[in-house]
């Protein structure tokens, strides 16, 4: 990713391929800074927001660049708003209560199940850490103002070895939690959609993509932000992609920018 500041102090966000092709952003992005409390420790949520409205997608894992820099990418040339979560540079979370140093994955946060599975997986549990992951969690969704954004969009990466669609085929370890599973001819199996809303699932397979459908009714109860959606009746859907690979994940998020921005329940940031 490459930048520069404008005259009022803004940074420009320009990705190597607009580069490449000589073609910079249409829209200025705007960063914003909001500190956010996790028990004796503090993270930083950025906003980047584009001129032009558009959907918001949002980043919980620090060590997903590839991801973050392809949505920022898509909404320089299209608008919208990027919500990036920034604490140590790793996928999984630090902090303390009372002496104690915790740690948690921030996607498995927004349950109560999630958090105490993802305390005793990563550290250790205590009822002082679970009440400090909960508050932050809350916070963390009144940020996001999930029932305003119509769908809920995530992005990710992943490593291409432990995970990708193939995870969710009748041998694969996520396979309870998959509805309908639909594998391109053409796309890595590491680049696909995960959705929770059938209409989607329709117009991402029609497209050509690798997608994936929640079980809404049966899917393990592990705290991410998918399972709360569904729950919260909000229509989900994560952008995920290998590291590296941003020239497909770029395309991906634009595709789905196009279908969003036709859809009457999405509302574009303030």
């Amino acid at each position: 990713m490459f930048g520069w500041i404008d005259g009022a102090g803004v940074l420009l966000l320009l990705s190597a391929a607009a580069l490449l092709a000589g073609c910079g952003p249409k829209y200025e992005i705007r960063t914003a800074r909001l500190p956010l409390t996790l028990g004796d420790s503090t993270a930083q949520l950025l906003v980047h927001e584009a001129e032009a409205p558009g959907p918001t997608y949002i980043s919980v894992h620090d060590n997903e660049d590839t991801a973050v820099e392809a949505a920022l990418n898509v909404i320089g040339h299209h608008g919208g708003r990027v919500v990036e979560l920034q604490h140590n540079g790793e996928r999984n979370m630090q902090f303390s209560v009372e002496d104690t140093v915790y740690t948690v994955d921030p996607n498995r946060i927004f349950t109560d199940a999630g958090i105490r599975a993802s305390l005793d997986t990563l550290s250790t549990y205590s009822d002082a850490a679970h009440a400090a992951v909960r508050a932050f969690a809350e916070a963390l969704l009144d940020r996001y103002a999930l029932a305003d954004l119509g769908v809920v969009v995530t992005i990710h990466n992943n490593t291409g070895e432990n995970y990708s669609i193939l995870s969710y085929l009748d041998d694969g370890d996520y396979a309870m939690d998959a509805l309908f599973t639909h594998l391109s001819a053409e796309d890595d199996p590491d680049d696909f959609f995960f959705v929770t809303d059938r209409a989607l699932y329709d117009a991402l397979r029609a497209g050509g993509f690798n997608v994936v459908m929640q079980d809404n009714a049966r899917v393990t109860d592990d705290g991410s932000l998918s399972v709360y959606a569904a729950r919260a009746g909000v229509p989900y859907v994560n952008v995920e992609a290998q590291h590296g690979h941003f020239e497909q994940q770029a395309r991906m998020i634009e595709y789905l920018h196009r279908l969003l921005m036709e859809r009457d329940d999405v509302n574009p940031p303030a």
